[in-house]
Parts: C-alpha cells; sequence; structure tokens
C-alpha cells in the first residue's frame, strides 16, 4: 500500500464506502493535485476523483504502468450530475464593540450567494466560546440571509480553534461530495486545549476545505490574520484579506467556489498489466498536466493473475551408514575428602564499625554546634518599603488601573515569568520590550524584535524616549507611563498667596 504524502482528500461518502470495501490502491497526492482510487472489482480498472489544490486549470490527464500506456476514459469534470457541495458560512461574532464588521460580514454574504448554484447545500453558524447553528446546511439562501441579519457582536471569550473543529464535525456527517467552511474572523484565538495542528488534522480527515476571510482588529494585530491564512493553505482552501477598509478583493465574487469545485472523476483501463508475466504488485503512474506543468501521482495495484512461483523440490544428498562406535567401560570414580580451610578473622568488623560510629558522632556534634550558631544569629530587619522609592510606574489602563514600580535601570517586560513586568497575555511576547533609566528622569523604551511590536501613542516604534502620559501598547496590552507617585493625586495644589517683593540690591 501506498503511503499518504499530504492534504486533504475530497471524495463522495459513497466513493468512500466503496473504496473501505474493495480498495486495492489508497488516496494520494502530488504536489497541486489531491487524487483518491479504488480498483475495481475484476481488478481491471482504475477509478479515480481529484480535485486541483491551486486556481491552476487541469489540461489533461494520462496514465502509464512502466512504459506502457493506459488509457483513460469517462473523464467527467466537477459537478458531475447529482453532485452536492456543502458550505458552511461561519462569521466570528465574539468582540461586542465590532457591530460594524459583523454587518460587513452580512453584506458579503449575500454577495457570495450571487453565485450559489442548484447543487449547493448552504448553512450558517456564529461562534464566540461556542458555535452555534443559525440556519442548518440544507437551508434555502433567503434562509440563510435571514439569520445573518439577526447577527449580533455579543461574546467575549473566542474560542476559534474549537468552534472550527465544531463546524467540521457537522460537515463530516453530512451526505455531500465536496464540503468547505467559509470562515468570517479576526483570526484572534483564545483556545486553551485546541490547536492549530488539531483543526488541520480534523478538516483533512473530513475532507473539509477552509476558505476564510480576514478582518483586521488592529494594524498592530493584522498578524493574527497568519492563522487563518494557514488554515486555508494547509486544508487546500483560499485566503482572502479584506484590508483595513473591510472590502473584497477586485474579481473575488466572479469565481467563488472554484477552489473547492475544481477537479472531477476518471478511469483508467488497468488490463493491459492484469496478465500472469506481470509482478503481483504494479505501480500505475497518474500524470496531470497543468499551466505550469506536470503532476505526477502514483498508485500500487494487485495483479491477481500473476503466477506463483515454483518451488524447486529439495535436493536429497546420499549419506554414508552409520559407523558402530565401541562402547567403553567408565573409569571408577575416586571420593577425595579434604578439611574446609580456616576462616581468616573478619578484622575490618572489629575496626572499620567503631570507625564509622565516631565519624557519626563527629557530624552529629558539629551539627548541633551550627544550629545553636544559626539560633543566636538575629536576622537582619527587611529594609521599610517607605525607605524605597521606584524610578516611575506603568499604569494598566482598565478598570484596575494597577500601577507597576519600575524598580530598576533596566526593566523588561514579556510573557515569560523571568521579565521584571510578566503580562500573561497570547498578544505579548516572551521577550518583548525594555525600558531603560538614563542619567536624571531620561527613560527609553525599546522592541526587542516582539511579534507584534510596540506603539507608543498609536505610533509603531523600535526606540523611544518616554515622557509623562504617553501610552504604550504592549501587545493587547495598554499601559500608561508616569513618574508621579500614587499619592501625587491625593496632595493638594499649591495656591498662589500675595507675598513680598524680595529686596534686590
Amino acid at each position: 500500500m501506498m503511503k499518504h504524502k499530504h492534504a486533504a482528500l475530497y471524495m463522495s461518502a459513497a466513493f468512500l464506502a466503496a473504496m473501505a470495501l474493495t480498495a486495492a490502491a489508497v488516496p494520494e497526492s502530488g504536489k497541486k493535485i489531491d487524487v483518491a482510487c479504488i480498483q475495481s472489482p475484476d481488478h481491471r480498472t482504475l477509478d479515480c476523483t481529484y480535485r486541483a489544490g491551486s486556481p491552476e486549470a487541469i489540461l489533461g490527464v494520462s496514465a502509464y504502468a512502466g512504459d506502457t500506456y493506459l488509457p483513460v476514459r469517462e473523464n467527467v469534470t466537477y459537478p458531475w450530475p447529482d453532485a452536492v457541495t456543502a458550505i458552511l458560512f461561519v462569521v466570528d461574532t465574539s468582540d461586542p464593540g465590532r457591530q460594524n464588521v459583523i454587518e460587513k460580514n452580512q453584506a458579503h454574504i449575500e454577495a457570495l450567494f450571487g453565485k450559489i448554484a442548484a447543487h449547493h447545500r448552504i448553512g450558517l453558524a456564529s461562534f464566540d466560546k461556542v458555535l452555534r447553528v443559525e440556519a442548518p446546511l440544507g437551508s434555502t439562501p433567503t434562509q440563510v440571509l435571514e439569520a445573518a441579519r439577526t447577527l449580533r457582536a455579543i461574546g467575549m471569550t473566542t474560542e476559534l480553534y474549537r468552534s472550527v473543529m465544531t463546524a467540521v464535525e457537522l460537515l463530516d456527517k453530512t451526505q455531500a461530495d465536496r464540503k468547505a467552511i467559509f470562515l468570517f474572523s479576526d483570526g484572534l484565538a483564545e483556545d486553551k486545549a485546541y490547536f492549530h495542528q488539531d483543526v488541520v488534522a480534523a478538516a483533512r480527515k473530513a475532507g473539509v476545505i477552509i476558505t476564510s476571510f480576514g478582518y483586521q482588529r488592529s494594524i498592530a494585530q493584522s498578524v493574527a490574520l497568519q492563522t487563518l491564512r494557514r488554515l486555508s493553505e494547509e486544508t487546500g482552501g483560499l485566503f482572502v484579506d479584506t484590508g483595513s477598509d473591510y472590502s473584497l478583493p477586485a474579481g473575488i465574487l466572479d469565481a467563488p467556489y472554484d477552489r473547492i469545485e475544481s477537479g472531477g472523476r476518471l478511469s483508467v483501463d488497468i488490463s493491459l498489466v492484469i496478465v500472469p508475466e506481470a509482478n503481483e504488485k504494479i505501480a500505475v503512474n497518474l500524470n496531470f498536466s497543468l499551466e505550469s506543468g506536470e503532476d505526477r501521482v502514483n498508485f500500487t495495484v494487485t495483479n491477481p493473475e500473476a503466477a506463483a512461483p515454483v518451488a524447486e523440490p529439495p535436493v536429497i544428498q546420499p549419506t554414508a551408514p552409520p559407523v558402530a562406535t565401541p562402547v567403553r567401560e567408565p573409569p571408577p570414580i575416586r571420593v577425595i575428602t579434604t578439611p574446609a580451610p580456616a576462616k581468616p578473622v573478619d578484622t575490618w568488623i572489629w575496626v572499620g564499625i567503631p570507625i564509622a560510629l565516631v565519624i557519626v558522632l563527629l557530624i552529629t556534634i558539629a551539627s548541633f554546634f551550627l544550629l545553636l550558631r544559626r539560633q543566636e544569629k538575629k536576622p537582619e530587619a527587611p529594609a521599610a518599603f517607605s525607605d524605597f522609592k521606584p524610578y516611575a510606574y506603568l499604569i494598566l489602563q482598565d478598570e484596575t488601573k494597577k500601577r507597576y514600580p519600575i524598580t530598576r535601570t533596566s526593566w523588561r517586560i514579556g510573557r515569560s515569568r523571568d521579565n521584571e513586568l510578566t503580562l500573561v497575555d497570547n498578544s505579548v511576547s516572551r521577550r518583548h520590550a525594555e525600558i531603560h533609566r538614563d542619567k536624571g528622569d531620561v527613560f527609553t523604551i525599546i522592541d526587542l524584535d516582539s511579534l507584534n511590536g510596540v506603539y507608543v501613542n498609536n505610533n509603531k516604534i523600535h526606540r523611544h524616549r518616554l515622557h509623562e502620559g504617553d501610552i504604550i501598547e504592549i501587545g493587547d496590552i495598554s499601559l500608561r507611563f508616569t513618574l508621579l507617585p500614587v499619592e501625587y493625586s491625593v496632595e493638594e495644589s499649591t495656591v498662589m498667596q500675595n507675598t513680598k517683593v524680595p529686596v534686590t540690591h
């Protein structure tokens, strides 16, 4: 049997059942083509379905077994009669502050419906912490649009991976020839138990293609769209970046479903190589002609006509008759007894044990005196907090207004526990930024090549001198820089009074 190379397989449930019963060849993939084949019950035909994993057109297909050309018959492109494509539209509603994005999602779904065909079975779901089915698969476009218009951004936690896996499970239970998820999201995920590789593995196993539409939360957080891009690329789908204005790129509505509906099915006549002279296992190559060149997929088929090897009879060598061996009487046995040697005196018992006891006694006495000295030594009183004055402060910009004192001239910020300020958030890098205190009250913040960058007053920086009241963005977390102590805000302001003019000379 040939081994899986990569990518998802796209075939109908009936085709999968037939392959499970009669398959003599298994699914394979080339660089740009995904193929699944089974050998017919009479072993003389190889029936295959195939799909292009890129937008290139498939110009032709040929088949060979070594140097023998194999005819390709019944090459039918998708969708064939009675074909079914299941598409589930999935919308991220986790951020209550982004209702404007939900309205863009609704408009884009309505625009995509302009290319819905009769063989499409569509549905709608939304998610934040869990996935909710708003319109089940098989709903009419009107029903899906009515459900989409009721969507509201009301959630808080974004469990992206768990929700997409639930959507994959729904499609896995659906009878369809092609299955796809159209995902509308900003790419941010707060899952703790589910991960990217879990979603890709589940989608490939179920034959689900993920086409994603990215709506960036902000410029600083646009890197999260890479999550959607990888999900699409690794499941054979398309990634669409809507940009900062949340608009669909030109041409995307011309053929939005081509990526999931390319390819078709074919039959290869392999009867020319199913002969007694051939081997029991035969390699068959399918060559797909694309605009950029050829892509080859290899299969191994079984040849039931192969002649069984004839076993040669064993060669029997003549043997001489056995020679009689004279029987000899055993010699008489003599028993010799000797006295046991005297054991030497175990002197180490009489010398070693007393020495060990003396060593243990000395260690016990030394430990006792050390304990007495520690008890007599009084611990130094810790320095009073009132005697210690931080250089500056960072104030968390949320309802808690938590203050973080800057207590060192070199002060690191990041997700790792060994930073001076640890921010436990997935948007923060392990070593994100560092604040340096120079002479006087000169503070400089430096970006330590973090993934999401450092922003000061909405400007991305690499190195920046801080001033009173500057707003620093570390990932999703905002902090205000200040030199003022906590009691500053409650002190009374100085009042101007009439004073005497100083005498000058």
